[in-house]
């Protein structure tokens, strides 16, 4: 099947990023730092999960599909912006997947990006098609990370993870933690990553290449995910 998409028709974006990673090729990008972090504790979780019916949703160009389809994964992906031969072009505010179907739903960097009114409609959807006592690993960004509430109390801005067109429902973390037990999800573990500590963060973005060490230890040095950039949620479907 030929790819198909807007949001990825010029090159396979995350491709490229786990390409750099792997190849220690920073450079001046500081959300690679984050994003390795991330994909770290999504690839260590996945490793553990062979035998289990998974569905990467809002996956993109579907790296992590393709990387555990060959190895024998039961892994599917959809993505409204994109269709290959591991991504269905399907939003998951609506999929056509019969009840129960998944152990394991990753909604991985996507809630973001979806209005306030349909992240409801997407936890809904995504609890109908996750098995009873399956697992729901979510990652957002936290609007209100260290440095954002330091700018917002000096200077009432907001310190976002990307414009405000793209996130357009980025939240605080209480916020997210309180529409997964609307939606009677337990919240197993809050995993927080990159603590943005007030100039270290700043220098840290100038330079990343060079700073990987302080990033790694000195910004992740405990997990506090309510002053965290990022946060993995891992919450169990209870029916």
């Amino acid at each position: 099947m030929p790819k198909r998409g807007w949001i990825y028709e010029k090159g396979d974006i995350h491709g490229e990023w786990m390409k750099k990673i792997e190849e220690g090729k920073i450079g001046r990008e500081w959300y690679l730092l984050v994003f390795r972090k991330k994909m770290k504790f999504i690839t260590d979780f996945l490793d553990k999960q062979k035998g289990k019916k998974i569905l990467d949703a809002g996956c993109g160009e579907g790296i992590l599909v393709e990387k555990y389809r060959n190895k024998g994964y039961d892994i599917e992906g959809i993505d409204p912006n994109y269709e290959s031969e591991f991504v269905k072009p399907v939003s998951i505010l609506k999929t056509d997947y019969k009840d129960d179907t998944f152990d394991i739903v990753l909604l991985l960097d996507v809630l973001e990006h979806i209005s306030y009114s349909d992240q409801y409609i997407a936890l809904k959807e995504i609890k109908r098609i996750l098995k009873s006592d399956g697992l729901l690993i979510m990652s957002v960004p936290n609007l209100a990370n260290l440095t954002s509430r330091i700018k917002f109390f000096l200077f009432g801005k907001l310190s976002r993870g990307d414009k405000d067109y793209n996130h357009i429902g980025e939240r605080p973390f209480p916020e997210y933690k309180s529409l997964l037990e609307l939606q009677n999800f337990k919240i197993e573990k809050i995993y927080g990553i990159t603590i943005t500590i007030p100039i270290l963060w700043q220098i840290v973005t100038v330079f990343p290449e060079k700073l990987q060490l302080v990033h790694d230890f000195l910004l992740n040095f405990a997990n506090i995910p309510h002053i965290s950039l990022l946060n993995i949620f891992i919450a169990r479907n209870i029916k």
